[in-house]
């Protein structure tokens, strides 16, 4: 009778136990090979990117001056100017910092696409951390200032805090995937950056087709609500950042940019309704379509003439605050 092959075999167990080392030392090089993909991918968003786009170096090297402003401790008031591309080309930076020098510091912290409650628990979050401007111009359309938006991964980064993470989710209506995708987008700056990044090699590597969809999604319709509406919602948001200001002892202004449409002049209304302050130094029908880009961005042309009112703006607004503060000292 043949003797059968016992399971114990020496051979066959020296294989089995070869190809379970193997299957494992594969599955180590997979595990370290993704964690090193991964970790140059988050050095590489962290320290090359910001030097190789323009726009990403920009908006870093404006997060570390806005994040730097302290309580001044000369007389020099600081200007923290905040808001989204409607102020980038708006304003001409160099020149509005050159034109209120010595009076007064202007800091400009601009980030595309960005609304309301981008700037709102961006602030908040500035405001905890120590920033400590003597004022905050906020730049945004009736349209932005009514917006439960935001710029998601991005604004978790470079704006919000941990304790934002939550309550902007939650007011800004985001389900439970969303929301931890903030949370990572928050830790994590290659996953924040990854639609930036993806938009950096659209534009670098085909221009006309990034034109193209960049004007096709701007030209998505998105009907506003009633007046009435419209007028409240706004009342109730810019009360709100004009109190976090105050909680902070920052003077708050309503920057409203010029348009070729009417819509702004509610959003004029609702500050006034509301005793914010806000300036509106180019109302419509101040600068014709020869002035713009499109119906709400300007052009260089325009952006000179929008620069010289905001800084008229600035320095009557400085002067009312130096004298405010004087009175409470006297007091």
């Amino acid at each position: 009778m043949p003797l059968s092959i016992s399971s114990s075999d020496p051979g066959r167990s020296a294989q089995t136990a070869n190809t379970n080392l193997r299957v494992r030392f594969a599955a180590v090089v997979v595990i370290v090979s993704v964690a090193a993909v991964f970790l140059g991918a988050e050095i590489f968003c962290r320290y090359a990117f910001p030097r190789i786009s323009q726009i990403e170096g920009r908006i870093r090297s404006d997060e570390h001056q806005a994040r730097s402003i302290s309580a001044p401790s000369s007389g020099q008031p600081t200007v923290l100017m905040v808001g989204n591309s409607l102020l980038l080309r708006g304003l001409e930076y160099p020149k509005i910092r050159a034109e209120m020098a010595p009076d007064a510091q202007v800091t400009r912290f601009v980030i595309e696409n960005t609304n309301y409650l981008d700037w709102y628990y961006g602030l908040r979050h500035m405001f905890e951390s120590g920033v400590h401007p003597s004022m905050v111009v906020l730049c945004l359309n009736l349209k932005q200032t009514i917006s439960s938006g935001i710029l998601g991964d991005y604004s978790a980064r470079h704006l919000f805090g941990v304790a934002e993470l939550l309550p902007v989710a939650h007011e800004a209506g985001m389900d439970a995937t969303r929301t931890s995708g903030l949370i990572l987008a928050h830790w994590s700056a290659f996953y924040s950056s990854r639609a930036t990044i993806r938009n950096f090699i659209l534009n670098t590597s085909d221009p006309p087709y990034a034109r193209a969809m960049h004007n096709l999604a701007d030209s998505a319709p998105n009907p506003l609500p009633a007046p009435d509406e419209l007028v409240n919602t706004a009342r109730k948001r810019v009360n709100a950042i004009q109190q976090l200001c105050g909680q902070n002892g920052i003077e708050f202004v309503l920057l409203i940019p010029p348009s070729l449409n009417r819509n702004n002049d509610l959003l004029a209304s609702a500050a006034s309704l509301q005793h914010v302050n806000f300036d509106y130094p180019l109302p419509v029908g101040e600068l014709g379509p020869e002035y713009f880009l499109d119906g709400a961005h300007l052009n260089p042309k325009g952006a000179a003439v929008f620069t010289d009112a905001v800084a008229r703006c600035l320095r009557a607004r400085l002067v009312n605050l130096d004298r405010t503060r004087t009175y409470r000292k006297e007091q």
